[in-house]
């Protein structure tokens, strides 16, 4: 089964942000730190896929590879499973000689302070992608409030299984109405969310939806939990001084999100830029599942037409030229009602309202530019859009009437 299968596509949204977020990270957050630069994957996984795909440690050294003329960049790997880590070791004596790079066998918790030591002068990515619940939010928190103290560059990518939650949170919601307890089982999977979310307040939502009638009952388990991701990003960033963003991941468009990728880091330029990234990446993802949708069996067992070859029936240019205006168009009402709410502006300081229904989608910096220069040349912003327009405050032209109430 090859890796575009439709179980595989969140996947490269995943290794499509790395591909693109880490070279960008080491190069700005390592000019601050000597060009001196850590990788951490903490649950590396056994390297590659069964059909040879690269997995996360060899996407994170590929990203170092590009950056090594110019940055001296460091990489930790974390594999508590004893034979799939067994297994990393071999990928990566095989493929990444001449890398510096360091394997643990373990839980990435019980590994913190060693990273913290061997990255003490370095700026450090993390990148934290388990099945399930992940790292407790105690010691993440403590993670990025350590860094921010030593003033080192630091950020953390996430994923956060919705889908674990969602499940939870039915059995939760199941239990609540019929009144009665929480088996063994459940009540041992609700202390892992307790660790990884914060102790009981994410339970109330689904205790409540237990007592609402609702004939589409999953979907509201399944917002529930999204609500559930998002407030636990918003809580760590605010107890840690870190900026969050978040993006939804899906196996298709009409499907719920499975997991969410949030993004921890100290400054707006991060943001900024991971919405470039997850961008690209949204085109890697609708190139996968489309390219999976095409390969399934049909009725009568036929193969799809392309299955049996490596002809994309996805054209990125293609899809991209028939989105853009939409996009350009969403992006651009976007940033005319922010210039309504502050003064001034700084796009970056707004990126999630910036880009709005368009995250991830394949919208990117390009199109948040053109929606400046629209605005600019029918007189509702004084930026032309030129330079570093996402760092340049913004306001609306001397002749425009601002309305009673906006605060920047």
């Amino acid at each position: 089964m090859g890796f575009f299968d439709a179980r595989r596509a969140p996947a490269v949204v995943k290794h499509g942000l790395l591909r693109r977020y880490c070279p960008a990270f080491a190069h700005k957050a390592g000019s601050r730190t000597g060009g001196r630069v850590t990788f951490l994957d903490g649950y590396a996984g056994a390297g590659c896929y069964d059909d040879d795909t690269p997995g996360s440690p060899l996407v994170l050294l590929e990203a170092a590879r590009s950056v090594a003329d110019r940055r001296d960049v460091d990489a930790v790997f974390i594999e508590r499973d004893p034979a799939t880590y067994a297994r990393l070791e071999e990928v990566l004596a095989d493929r990444c000689k001449g890398q510096p790079y360091l394997p643990l066998p373990g839980d990435v918790d019980d590994h913190l302070e060693e990273v913290m030591r061997r990255s003490n002068d370095r700026a450090l990515f993390a990148f934290l992608d388990p099945f399930g619940p992940a790292l407790s939010r105690e010691r993440l928190c403590w993670l990025l409030k350590q860094r921010a103290q030593r003033r080192l560059p630091t950020d953390v990518l996430l994923h956060v299984s919705v889908r674990s939650v969602w499940n939870f949170g039915s059995r939760l919601t199941k239990a609540k109405r019929e009144q009665r307890p929480l088996n063994a089982q459940d009540e041992a999977f609700a202390g892992h969310l307790d660790r990884f979310l914060g102790p009981d307040w994410w339970r109330s939502d689904f205790e409540d939806a237990a007592v609402v009638s609702d004939p589409t009952g999953s979907e509201r388990i399944a917002a529930i939990a999204l609500r559930v991701a998002q407030r636990y990003a918003d809580a760590v960033g605010k107890e840690t001084g870190y900026l969050p963003v978040s993006m939804p991941v899906r196996r298709r468009p009409e499907r719920a999100p499975i997991f969410v990728l949030t993004l921890f880091t100290a400054h707006a330029a991060g943001v900024w830029l991971f919405a470039d990234c997850i961008g690209q990446a949204g085109l890697d993802w609708e190139e996968a599942w489309r390219d999976a949708e095409a390969s399934k069996e049909g009725p009568d067992g036929q193969m799809g037409l392309f299955s049996g070859g490596d002809v994309s029936i996805f054209d990125r240019d293609a899809f991209e030229r028939n989105h853009e205006e939409q996009w350009i168009s969403i992006i651009q009402s976007n940033i005319d009602k922010l210039l309504d709410e502050r003064r001034p502006l700084v796009l970056q300081d707004h990126t999630a309202a910036v880009f709005g229904s368009t995250l991830g989608t394949g919208a990117r910096g390009k199109h948040a530019r053109e929606a400046v220069k629209r605005l600019y040349r029918a007189g509702q912003v004084d930026h032309k859009g030129t330079g570093n327009f996402e760092r340049d405050r913004m306001l609306r032209p001397v002749q425009r009437q601002w309305p009673s109430g906006a605060t920047g």
